[in-house]
Formats: C-alpha cells, sequence, structure tokens
C-alpha cells in the first residue's frame, strides 16, 4: 500500500542539503552538487492530515484534509505557492479519504461515503489545476448496519491500478479492481475465507500493473507445526483465480516483505528466518512466484562476521542470532534478483504494565523507540546472496510514534541514498549514506536544524523522479515543503 498519506506530523528528505536552512523561502541552494528550494511555513491549524501529490507539469501539488473540507495547493518551480483550489465536489459530512494517487498529468482521489448506513466508495479524477475531469462509483457496498466496511486501498507499482479490499467480515473478503487511465472496472468479487486468513495470518497483499491482486498468508509458524508450515498465496485475476502453496518446512520466520516484479512476472518475497527462536533471526530467505512453473525458494545463513556487527559482540560470547531485525523495503532488479532492505528496531512501554489507558493510578505510560542499524542484502534471481552491507545509526525517541526515526531511501540510476536524522529532538544533525551497486557506501553529514524551526520527516518523503524528492518538514503545527534536486 501506498505510505503517503500523512497524518498531523511531517516529512522531510533530502540529500545535499547544508546550508539550505539558513536561507529563506524559495532560495536556491547548492551544496555538492545538489539544490534545495523550501516552500514558505504553512499553518495546518485543524487538519486531519495531508498528502503529497508530486509533481504535475510545472507545479508541485499539496492535498490537504481539513477539519471541514479538502483543498489543494499548488507551489512553482521555486516553492512559492501559485494558488490554492477547494474541491467543493466533494462533501465532507460522512466523507473517509483512502487514497490520493498522483498520476503524469492527473491526480486521483479515492474516498468512502456513508450516508444513512450505506456505504459506496467513489473516485474523482482532476488535472493539474485540480479541476475535475471525471468521477465515478466504483462501488456499492448496500446498508449495513452492524458491519460497515472496512476498505482498504491498495496500488499498482506505476499507480494506474488499485485494488479495493473489505475485511470487515472475517469469513468472507470483498475485491473490486479498478484501472484508473481506462475508468472502468477489471474485476469485483468475493472470496470466501477459512479462518486461516485471519489478519493475523496475512503477510502481504499487493496488486500487478496488469491488475492481478495476491493475498500471501503464513500458517503453522511455530517450532512444534514446522512439517506443515508454509506460504499460501491467493491470486485472484479477471479471469480464473489460482493459489500457490509454498512449503517452509526448515525454518521459522522472522519478518518477511512481498512486491510484484512486473518486469520478470513474478511475486517475490524476501525476510529473516530463525532456526530455534522466532525472536532471533539466523538468516535470510528468499522465494519468488512466477505467473507460470514453480516457485524458487533459498536459505542463507548469516555469517559470523554479520552477526558481530549487529550484536556488537564475538560470536563465540552470544552466537544465538540477531534480534529486532524487520524488513523495511524491497527494491526490485532487472535480472529478477531483488535487494534487502532492513532496520533494527524495537518498542518498550513504561509504566503500569497493566493499564489499558494512557493513565493508571496516576502514571503515564511512556513508549521509547529505539530504530538502529540498517542491513542490506543483495540477492540474485536464484536466491544467491552477492553481498551484505551494515550501515550504523542509532536513534531513540519517546511517545512519537516513531514519526521522525527511520530513513528515506532515494533511488538515482547508478547509486542509493538513505537518509536519515542522527537524534530525534528539535535540534540535531543529519547524515546519509550513500550505497553503489556493489554493496560499497560513503556517510556524509548533511546539514543541521539549530535554531531553523524544523523537524525533519525522512521516512514518508515522496521521489518525484530519478533527480528530485519533495520532502515536508513540520514543526509546532506549521508545514514547509523542501524541493531536493540532484
Amino acid at each position: 500500500m501506498d505510505k503517503r498519506r500523512l497524518a498531523l506530523f511531517p516529512v522531510l528528505t533530502g540529500a545535499f542539503f547544508a546550508l539550505f536552512l539558513i536561507l529563506s523561502a524559495g532560495t536556491p541552494v547548492f551544496a555538492q552538487g545538489g539544490r534545495v528550494l523550501m516552500s514558505e511555513p504553512i499553518a495546518l491549524r485543524n487538519d486531519y492530515g495531508y498528502e503529497l501529490i508530486g509533481r504535475m507539469k510545472d507545479r508541485i501539488l499539496l492535498f490537504r484534509d481539513k477539519y471541514d473540507e479538502f483543498e489543494v495547493q499548488a507551489f512553482d518551480n521555486s516553492m512559492r505557492m501559485s494558488w490554492s483550489r477547494k474541491l467543493e465536489d466533494i462533501d465532507k459530512n460522512g466523507t473517509q479519504i483512502l487514497a490520493v494517487i498522483g498520476g503524469k498529468n492527473d491526480f486521483s482521489v479515492v474516498f468512502k461515503q456513508r450516508r444513512r448506513g450505506i456505504t459506496t466508495l467513489h473516485l474523482h479524477k482532476y488535472d493539474a489545476g485540480a479541476n475535475r475531469i471525471d468521477s465515478t462509483t466504483i462501488k456499492h457496498y448496500g446498508e449495513r448496519m452492524f458491519s460497515p466496511p472496512a476498505i482498504d486501498v491498495i496500488q499498482s507499482e506505476d499507480r494506474t491500478c488499485i485494488v479495493a479490499t473489505n475485511t470487515a467480515e472475517r469469513a468472507r473478503m470483498e475485491t473490486v479492481c479498478f484501472r484508473l487511465d481506462k475508468m472502468a472496472v477489471l474485476w469485483d468479487k468475493v472470496v470466501q475465507l477459512d479462518d486461516v486468513y485471519h489478519d493475523s495470518n496475512i503477510r502481504a497483499m499487493t496488486v500487478s500493473n496488469a491488475g492481478d491482486f495476491f493475498m500471501v498468508t503464513e500458517l503453522n509458524n511455530r517450532r512444534n507445526r514446522l512439517d506443515a508450515h508454509e506460504y499460501q498465496i491467493l491470486h485472484l485475476q479477471a479471469v480464473a483465480d489460482r493459489a500457490v502453496r509454498v512449503p517452509m518446512p526448515e525454518f521459522m520466520t522472522n519478518d518477511a516483505r512481498f512486491v510484484y516484479d512486473n518486469l520478470n512476472r513474478s511475486l517475490v518475497g524476501a525476510g529473516f528466518y530463525a532456526d530455534k527462536n522466532r525472536e532471533r533471526s539466523n538468516g535470510v530467505f528468499y522465494v519468488r512466484v512466477p505467473q507460470t512453473g514453480q516457485p524458487t525458494l533459498r536459505y542463507e545463513t548469516f555469517s559470523d562476521k554479520v552477526i558481530s556487527i549487529l550484536r556488537g559482540k564475538d560470536v563465540e560470547e552470544d552466537n544465538k542470532g540477531v534480534n529486532y531485525a524487520n524488513v523495511q523495503q524491497i527494491i526490485l532488479r532487472q535480472d529478477g534478483g531483488a535487494l534487502l532492505v532492513a532496520e533494527r528496531y524495537h518498542e518498550i512501554q513504561r509504566g503500569t504494565s497493566a493499564a489499558r489507558g494512557f493513565w493508571r493510578d496516576g502514571m503515564r505510560l511512556v513508549m521509547d523507540y529505539y530504530y538502529d542499524d540498517l542491513l542490506l542484502v543483495a540477492i540474485g534471481p536464484d536466491g544467491t546472496p552477492h553481498w551484505t552491507t551494515i550501515l550504523h545509526k542509532k536513534q531513540y525517541s519517546q511517545d512519537d510514534d516513531a514519526t521522525f526515526s527511520s530513513f528515506f531511501l532515494m533511488r538515482s540510476p547508478d547509486r542509493l541514498h538513505l537518509l536519515f536524522n542522527d537524534e530525534i529532538k528539535y535540534e540535531n544533525t543529519c547524515s546519509e549514506y550513500i550505497v553503489n551497486a556493489v554493496g560499497d557506501f560513503d556517510r556524509n553529514s548533511l546539514t543541521n536544524t539549530f535554531g531553523q524551526n524544523l523537524r525533519l520527516r525522512f521516512r514518508d518523503a515522496l521521489q518525484l523522479n530519478a533527480n528530485e524528492c519533495l520532502v515536508p518538514s513540520e514543526f509546532r503545527n506549521k508545514l514547509r515543503l523542501v524541493l531536493l534536486k540532484f
């Protein structure tokens, strides 16, 4: 699912933007070959959230979900606001925005409306000037007083296809696939689900550019049921559906992510496996499920060096694996391989452990967030690991839902930029790792936010093209958009 819908904290991401913080809005900055432009502060007031639509023709668009209206704001190439337009055709009452999807010359707003117990799913399409050019009702869910639809929208890689899933009922899932460029429903199906498809077993949902939908479910991921441990893949399409089983009787899994490879027409997954304890990873696994033919599955054990670096101790002292390893992204390669990007993070709750609310007996529950090292593993089409790289960082925050932690990955033709805050506080320094195609890397200090009234939210940045990314910064309910050019 696309992650660009932002609730009221902001985003910022950037590479090569040292010095930009000292300049006024709209002023260009040149640093290490990069150019950075910032907008004036925008008061969020009672906004429910906002969304980065992206670049459309000669403007950069921002969607705002306000308390009583929806609005689109446009910024020119100097990040000065050009115009602002209310979307009068969307009634705020009973409306929930599910997705805002930017295209090359237009953007679409997908929303759910509930009136008198009746729920409908709609799509409005707008041009670069936020003028409505088309609209349709994707699906009528009818009157459901006791199980109102719980709808999620999943986008394809090229943003031309969406699948809306309704998982409000345990025993059935409603799915509808809609083609944005043709403004047409490709298929509409109801899937009867067994108990094995409960949400605790569902590992991933993804959709191809052609409108094929994949739901990955994991069964028997425990030591005493290893002989029956497997992934089950439900494949829905306009024609006949199919189910694929991938037996995994050797190990348990800790974490995994699945994406669809449109170039090689395969479902690709990668993650971590565990030998004895699911809390600790012992290696990486890779699975590829082609449209035709048999799945590929391969395990690769962590080397002693990798475990030593990640654990910060000799394997002779502790050879139990790596804890808190979580897959953040799977980047596909043209040859059918993939790059697994993982991060070590965990949360700790402090306070009265029995409390269900924020307060109990005068004590407030506190959440601590730890986001640490990054692990990159390049994997070939047959599952063979090509290289492994560890990038060190340490981030700690408290009671902020880790909004300013983690990283942003900017892709360019020959390298990756991973950008992050060195510390999670109001004034801090920012850094980047630059990783090339063979896993070699450099770490650069980018800038600092001392005295600048900025907080950078790297994890939610939006890449516009190979040379630009758009990043917001939010500080004390003020939003700034930052355009970064490479």
